[in-house]
């Protein structure tokens, strides 16, 4: 007998999702984030841009940026597109390559926090824009740092050292020898779940773009054999990179994942 591939329980949630959950939505009249571009060689990031930026080093902490006010965060000079050296609380020192703006020369506004579990080089950005709470806003930063950049594979890491998170569109499809095809399509982030009938575990597909250019994007693989959302251990299996045209399978499985499409999120 033919199986069907999944059962369409398709839905579009994250490991921020719920953390999001409480932040206030960017209203027309308030105006957007500038972008800020930031270099860090000592912190290994040749270059990242984002509404926020997030550099990281084992030494020194995580630096969350951004180029307007923000829960916690506190103004540390000016960004005029060149070096800024910055004295943080504690007696920290942070000397980046560059900063920048798209609005021009514009205050820079920062705050330091620790590591909790995984430390590392590198640096990520991401375009939320409104938090209700310092809280909410270093929850989320951690969950970009730890939960998915530091658990990416090392090569792509290696490969691009800046990340960015964003509300891109991912439309891909995922492939199982025995089964049909399965199409997918959410904002980068979210999470697709669905079940094989043969079987009571749900298995879970997180994409992430790694290169807009390039269509690269990774997708983390998890299983769960309670609901999503309850607190039942989530088996991370890996994570399977692919481009058009470049499939990518998830080692030591037979799950295969087709990447038809990454653009930018239709406007309502």
């Amino acid at each position: 007998m033919t199986l069907n591939p999944l059962v369409r329980s398709v839905f579009a949630v994250s490991g921020a999702a719920l953390m999001l959950a409480l932040v206030q939505p960017v209203a027309a009249e308030d105006g957007l984030r500038p972008e800020i571009v930031v270099s860090d060689a000592a912190a290994h990031c040749p270059s990242v841009a984002g509404a926020f930026v997030v550099l990281l080093d084992p030494g020194r902490g995580i630096l969350i940026l951004s180029g307007a006010p923000f829960p916690g965060g506190h103004v540390i000079g000016d960004a005029r597109g060149g070096e800024m050296a910055v004295n943080l609380p504690g007696g920290v020192s942070w000397k980046l390559d560059r900063a920048g703006s798209d609005a021009g020369q514009s205050p820079l506004w920062g705050a330091r926090y620790p590591f909790l579990a995984a430390s590392g080089y590198g640096c990520v950005a991401f375009d939320r824009q409104h938090w209700s709470s310092e809280g909410d806003l270093v929850t989320y930063t951690r969950w970009v740092v730890e939960e998915i950049y530091f658990q990416l594979p090392a090569e792509e890491r290696q490969r691009r050292p800046d990340f960015r998170i964003s509300d891109r569109e991912i439309s891909f499809r995922v492939e199982r020898d025995g089964y049909g095809p399965f199409e997918m399509q959410g904002s980068e982030g979210s999470t697709r779940a669905g079940k094989y009938q043969d079987s009571q575990r749900t298995y879970l597909f997180m994409p992430i773009v790694l290169d807009e250019g390039a269509g690269r994007v990774a997708v983390r693989v998890s299983t769960t054999d309670g609901a999503y959302f309850d607190t039942t251990a989530k088996t991370v299996l890996g994570w399977a990179v692919a481009a058009p045209g470049e499939p990518g399978t998830l080692a030591d499985t037979s799950i295969v994942v087709v990447v038809n499409d990454v653009g930018n999120k239709p406007e309502n």
